[in-house]
């Protein structure tokens, strides 16, 4: 098979670290879900004054181990990389982290789950009444997880209704690299499940955090994307 036959720029849409490519003057050219998700936390001049002080000295890549830290989002190392002097490109690494939560009551509510089925059936829903273009990158062989499946649809519909006027949403599901997350004495893999687009309205964030926490979900809202790491759980 050709290379010319790779698509690329899905390998890197679904990188579970963000990347950032900027121009010489500072704007960014193109950038995945994860870095959609880190520009919510940090301000695009920062970030490009940390490529280029971080950049090799001559064409080709380079790799600097350094904590950061941006809200909640925790890096180890970044890499930088170019070989014109129109473009340069990052590459920042999560450190893994185990998060810990209060103790889990099970709930006779609480079913196996294929969260893939019921975003699809959410997203179906959330089309009839909206003209935004979607995008949807999922892992179809994520393993099915206790939820309570009421709620969890309820969250998917509040969650895509705040992108109703949107003119695009792309929507990532997949496995947590390296991530746990501690639930009482219990350490559970993680699921990502992140929507990205060019804004969104905020109004029902109160009730999407509760209804977060309700299904012991952790949520990142930012101004034009909503991020959630869902445990799995599957016993």
């Amino acid at each position: 098979m050709s290379t010319s036959n790779i698509d690329y720029k899905f390998l890197i849409e679904i990188d579970n670290n963000p990347i950032i490519v900027f121009n010489n003057d500072g704007k960014i050219l193109c950038l995945n879900n994860n870095a959609e998700i880190l520009m919510g936390c940090v301000s695009t001049k920062e970030m490009f004054h940390l490529a280029i002080s971080n950049a090799p000295k001559e064409y080709g890549t380079k790799t600097t181990q350094l904590e950061l830290s941006y809200g909640h989002l925790k890096f180890y190392a970044i890499n930088v990389s170019y070989n014109s002097d129109e473009w340069i490109a990052i590459r920042l690494y999560y450190r893994p982290r185990d998060k810990q939560l209060a103790k889990r009551v099970n709930s006779n509510s609480e079913i196996l789950t294929d969260i893939n089925r019921l975003l699809d059936v959410a997203i179906v829903q959330f089309k009839i009444d909206s003209t935004t273009d979607i995008k949807v990158f999922t892992d179809q062989d994520i393993p099915k997880t206790l939820l309570n499946q009421n709620s969890f649809l309820k969250l998917l519909r509040k969650t895509l209704s705040s992108f109703k006027t949107a003119s695009y949403l792309d929507i990532s599901l997949k496995l947590g690299i390296g991530e746990h997350i501690i639930i009482g004495d219990k350490r559970y893999p993680l699921i990502n499940l992140t929507f990205n687009s060019n804004g969104r309205y905020c109004d029902e964030d109160k009730s999407i955090k509760e209804l977060s926490n309700e299904l012991f979900l952790v949520s990142e809202l930012a101004e034009s994307s909503i991020g959630f790491e869902i445990p799995l759980i599957d016993n």
